[in-house]
């Protein structure tokens, strides 16, 4: 019975050991590469076209919140200046005025913070999907077995296996 358990884990020990050689010879036959997409976002035509179109609308947004701000500090400024106890009812129309443009503003940031952060998305996005394109076209004609698009995510990556300049050369063909 030893002798049973000894030829088994000799035949088990033989078959790793073969596998261990046949492995790095496979893993010799892989190309591996990667890509950094913050990269292809702020260096491909497309993506600085895209960032042109955030930053106008960045604009855009900020015009209207500082034209919302200047109306409420103008009206601070009103309220402060006419401390006249005769007109009571008026100052107190004013504060829920002021209140409301308080709250108007309040939200008009807020959705002005969504509106770029979904319109930066889908922008990405669509940078993204087409340079999918392009990183498929690379890694086939340059053998690649796999492409990785986030290397944080390994502990090291040599430079040299860096693609992101074949695949952005690529992207801006289009």
């Amino acid at each position: 019975m030893f002798q049973k358990k000894s030829h088994r884990i000799n035949i088990i020990a033989m078959t790793l050991f073969i596998f261990s050689l046949a492995l790095p010879l496979h893993a010799a036959d892989s190309k591996v590469g990667y890509i950094n997409l913050q990269r292809l976002v702020q260096e491909s035509k497309m993506g600085k076209a895209a960032m042109a179109e955030i930053e106008k609308l960045r604009q855009e947004k900020q015009d209207l919140i500082s034209e919302k701000m200047k109306t409420i500090n103008d009206l601070k400024l009103d309220l402060e200046k006419n401390v006249d106890p005769k007109k009571e009812e008026a100052k107190k129309n004013k504060i829920e005025t002021l209140n409301e443009l308080i709250k108007d503003y309040k939200r008009l940031v807020d959705d002005a913070k969504e509106e770029i952060a979904r319109e930066d998305q889908e922008l990405v996005a669509a940078i993204l999907k087409k340079a999918d394109g392009a990183l498929q076209k690379v890694a086939k004609k340059n053998g690649y077995t796999m492409i990785l698009k986030d290397p944080n995510a390994v502990g090291f990556l040599d430079p040299a296996v860096d693609i992101t300049n074949e695949v952005l050369a690529e992207l801006n063909k289009g």
